[in-house]
């Protein structure tokens, strides 16, 4: 779906409780937004509800305005603008995460942000990475002009066009004053949740002078509010009072300057800390080991208690307002997350119980055994929900690497411990970074992990576990002789250990490795390898990855009824473990296959299906792979503009997962459909950038390929030089473009044969150049060419002829060609071909039948005759000729004969 189609989205979930007060606040913010404001920071102490304001603000500018898209970007957990960049992407809808280089992920966000036309963006609680993040929040109001930025900070990010609004207290009553004022508001409503069965406080103006006295003294912050309202129950209003002491002295004094901000939170929370017993004390102090929402079970681990005890103390903290409820997993599984402030004042609690390391520890062994566990499952099974377990933790795993790898004073073998810590959890978050991408995510983090371990000779089957991981990341990101060192090491040491589960991993991909570099002999003698230990383990994912493999393998040796075959035994292998990547990957290179021998209808089902599959499976790059697929078949098949959309969709995909090599493919292709709707510069700008990223991979096919799709612009100049009478400039278009085809054929091996990419982009280029008269000397025998419509025709062996003045017969044509595509062998019905021929007119069934025969005949004589057939159900084509379109009219007219034709076929395949 092009994305100018997509459904305006919403990154936006509202509290449960209602929003109070603050309405002259909502509608000032909301008039400096709809007045053309870009960027408005609303600032203020900690704990003002600058959040909660953003949030019902947000809510409303979703209803006011329909057809715009509001996202929330949670910004609490971030440390660091690579968390920023993570966080605005997820926010988004983009696949990012840690370990990209910053300037890189920046970029990246201005892109996709520069397409979501008018939106609404909150980044929330941007404080903490300010200094960071303001560089990168400046790039993004520039980079997407109609977008509009709310923030909310403790300070203010002093760009330029910023306009800052502060946020004060909640309105306070009068000194001895009764009167609902929105701090009194807000009390007595949080009061009342926290309250449930509880008797109610006795009514009365003497009780709402109480709650008076406490929200004048607790200056209106609504954090402070609401966290004495979650003891109200227990202690009344007038304990509250009695309990505040010197600490709420801080709080009254405080002043406006970031650190006083800090304290006056800090005395809240300190407060509250105070009202906690012993067990909810050091329950809050374990969470700060988290650094994300978490679940119950992760919290039991983390406080080392029974699960029903931890229970208690989960929503004994969430009752009291020190715990947020978080969005539930994708199985369901109920959230919680720390306030960050209140984090940070729980972690300094707890290194002052001593029990830091601890609570560290049972973290990290919580998660890498979870991580471990699902990434086995993954492994066995391929199964989505073993990925969604992984992703679920995938902050928590990084944080585990990240700690591991901090600097230390640990003895050695506490050093070999941290090093092997860091390589299980990276190893335990690669199925999802390698499915959903960034691909380079983890490099830095392995590269870091192995040189410790390597340095402190850490356990041999981790390293190279860990080795294989970065040789399948190095690969992916077009790093391909380090990928290789990399796989060859891990491979030695697996054989060395006798770790024959591991080694056939890592042999099947030392044969990706080979095949992607076109050493076919190598890449055979891996996969058989490989294939035999894994029928040996009765590995049967293993089995099947392998046997999709040797089918492409075969596939691009010209082998089409072996590929075939393998083919279908690695598909339906897939469908009987219920591993729906595997069935998409290889149901997209069997699409492939059909789409060359001629079947454009079965290779469009097996595209659109493995399409659904991948999409539901979160693998990006797959789905932009087979996305450009459909797009070739949609360029070969005249629908260009479905074309464009599918190749525009698969180069943003491929850009956020950071596949380089796929993503200079897909550019490639989407500056040839460019090319074919005459847009020339846009298709340059994305043929230029393309061949020149193509060219630092150092592939030769790759870089023909970005040759042959500049074909598509020299035709396009050929037809617009053409149509304005220049025919010498259209003739040395045309030469170019035809220099471009025979340099992509010449030497032994050529390009075209080498590469299924070129085969299928210079399939295409040859039949325009035949219609433009550019290819004289060839002829597609076997081929009916149309142009767009239908206004001109080739039959097979023949020469153009110009339909547009006989509007029946090319109109039925046309419709006779869409349906031997679409369904090959079924006839079109008299009736279907009248409303097709004369669309609106009354005429009688006979007048009808004889209008289509004389329309038929006319076909016929433009050597139609031996590929038109009638049945019982009426009019359709031969079912075994071959229907193209090309996108260029031809230089001929009216019979004249510009025989043309092309020899090759087309590729996308991946491993």
């Amino acid at each position: 779906m092009a994305d100018a189609a997509r459904p305006r989205r919403r990154h936006l979930a509202l509290p449960a409780s209602r929003f109070i007060g603050r309405e002259g606040e909502l509608v000032a913010i909301a008039g400096l937004l709809r007045g053309g404001e870009r960027l408005v920071t609303l600032w203020g102490p900690a704990g003002m509800g600058k959040t909660r304001l953003a949030l019902e603000l947000a809510s409303r500018w979703a209803e006011a305005q329909a057809g715009e898209a509001v996202w929330l970007c949670e910004l609490t957990a971030c440390r660091d603008l690579r968390a920023v960049c993570g966080a605005v992407a997820r926010a988004i809808g983009a696949q990012v995460a840690a370990g990209r280089r910053e300037a890189t992920l920046v970029e990246r966000i201005g892109r996709a942000l520069a397409t979501e036309g008018p939106a609404l963006l909150v980044l929330d609680n941007l404080e903490h990475v300010l200094e960071q993040t303001a560089p990168a929040l400046d790039a993004w109001v520039r980079a997407a002009p109609e977008l509009r930025f709310l923030a909310t900070s403790r300070e203010r990010t002093r760009l330029a066009g910023e306009i800052s609004y502060e946020l004060g207290p909640l309105g306070l009553p009068a000194e001895g004053s009764t009167e609902r004022s929105a701090a009194v508001a807000l009390f007595l409503d949080r009061a009342a949740a926290h309250r449930a069965s509880a008797p109610p406080p006795p009514p009365g103006d003497e009780h709402l002078a109480d709650v008076a006295a406490l929200v004048r003294r607790l200056e209106g912050i609504p954090l402070a509010i609401e966290l004495a309202a979650a003891r109200e129950g227990v202690l009344g209003v007038r304990g509250l009072l009695a309990r505040l002491g010197s600490r709420l002295d801080l709080l009254a004094g405080a002043a406006r300057g970031r650190e006083a901000r800090q304290a006056t939170l800090r005395s809240a929370i300190e407060w509250s800390w105070d009202l906690l017993d012993d067990r909810e004390r050091r329950a809050l102090a374990c969470c700060s080991a988290f650094h994300g929402p978490f679940t119950l079970a992760a919290a039991a681990a983390v406080l080392a208690e029974p699960d029903a005890a931890a229970i208690d103390r989960i929503e004994a903290l969430r009752d009291k307002s020190l715990l947020r409820a978080a969005p539930p997993r994708s199985d369901g599984a109920t959230r919680f997350a720390l306030y960050e402030v209140v984090r940070e004042l729980a972690a300094e609690k707890l290194a002052e119980r001593g029990e830091r390391e601890a609570a560290i520890e049972r973290h990290a062994a919580f998660y890498l055994g979870a991580g471990e566990a699902a990434a086995a499952d993954f492994e066995r099974r391929g199964a989505l929900d073993a990925l969604n377990r992984i992703a679920g933790d995938l902050e928590e795993l990084l944080a585990v690497a990240e700690g591991a790898l901090a600097p230390a004073t640990a003895p050695r073998a506490g050093a070999e411990a941290a090093a092997e810590r860091a390589l299980r959890a990276l190893c335990a978050i690669e199925p999802v970074l390698s499915t959903r991408g960034p691909f380079g995510a983890q490099l830095e983090l392995l590269d870091r992990a192995l040189a410790a371990a390597e340095a402190l000779a850490a356990e041999p089957r981790v390293v190279a576990r860990a080795l294989a991981a970065r040789g399948r990341a190095r690969r992916l990101r077009g790093l391909a002789e380090a990928a290789l060192e990399d796989l060859e090491r891990a491979r030695a040491q697996a054989a060395a250990l006798g770790a024959e589960a591991l080694l056939s991993g890592i042999l099947a991909d030392l044969g990706v490795l080979h095949h992607g570099r076109r050493d076919m002999q190598r890449a055979r003698d891996h996969y058989a390898q490989a294939l035999a230990l894994h029928r040996a383990l009765g590995d049967r994912r293993a089995e099947g990855r392998v046997l999709g493999n040797l089918g492409a393998l075969h596939h691009d040796e010209r082998r089409e009824a072996e590929a075939a075959a393998y083919y279908e035994q690695a598909i339906g292998i897939a469908a009987e473990i219920g591993d729906g990547r595997m069935e998409g990957i290889f149901s997209t290179n069997a699409g492939l296959l059909e789409q060359e021998r001629g079947a454009p209808a079965q290779a469009r089902r097996r595209y659109e299906r493995a399409a659904a599959i991948l999409g539901e499976v979160g693998d990006l790059r797959l789905l932009a792979i087979t996305l450009g697929n459909l797009g070739a078949l949609h360029h070969e098949e005249g629908r260009l503009a479905d074309a464009r959309a599918c190749h525009g969709r698969a180069v943003g995909l491929l850009r956020e997962v950071g596949d380089r090599r796929s993503e200079g493919i897909a550019l490639c292709r989407l500056g040839a459909a460019l090319a074919s709707v005459g847009a020339v510069d846009e298709a340059r700008r994305a043929i230029e950038p393309a061949e020149r990223l193509l060219a630092q991979l150092g592939d030769e096919p790759d870089v023909e390929l970005a040759r042959v799709a500049s074909g598509f612009v020299d035709l396009a100049l050929a037809q617009a030089a053409r149509r304005a009478g220049r025919g010498e400039e259209a003739a040395a278009h045309v030469g170019a473009a035809r220099r471009r085809s025979a340099r992509a054929r010449e030497g032994s091996p050529s390009s075209a044969s080498r590469s299924d990419d070129v085969r299928l982009l210079l399939r295409i280029l040859e039949r325009s150049l035949a219609a433009l008269g550019g290819l004289p000397e060839a002829r597609a025998e076997g081929e009916l060419l149309l142009t767009e419509g239908a206004r001109f025709v080739r039959p097979p062996g023949g020469g153009w002829h110009d339909l547009r003045e006989r509007h029946a017969a090319r109109r039925l044509l046309h419709a006779l060609a869409e349906q031997q595509r679409s369904a090959p062998g079924r006839g079109l019905s008299l009736a279907a071909l009248k409303e097709v021929g004369w669309p609106g007119e009354r005429i009688l069934p006979e007048a009808a039948a004889n209008r289509i025969y004389v329309a038929m005949n006319q076909l016929r004589k433009l050597g139609m005759k031996p590929w038109l057939r009638r049945d019982a159900e009426g009019y359709s084509l031969d079912p075994a000729l071959p229907v193209h379109y090309v996108a260029v009219e031809p230089a001929a007219r009216g019979g004249e004969d510009s025989r043309g034709g092309e020899t090759g076929e087309g590729g996308g395949k991946r491993r």
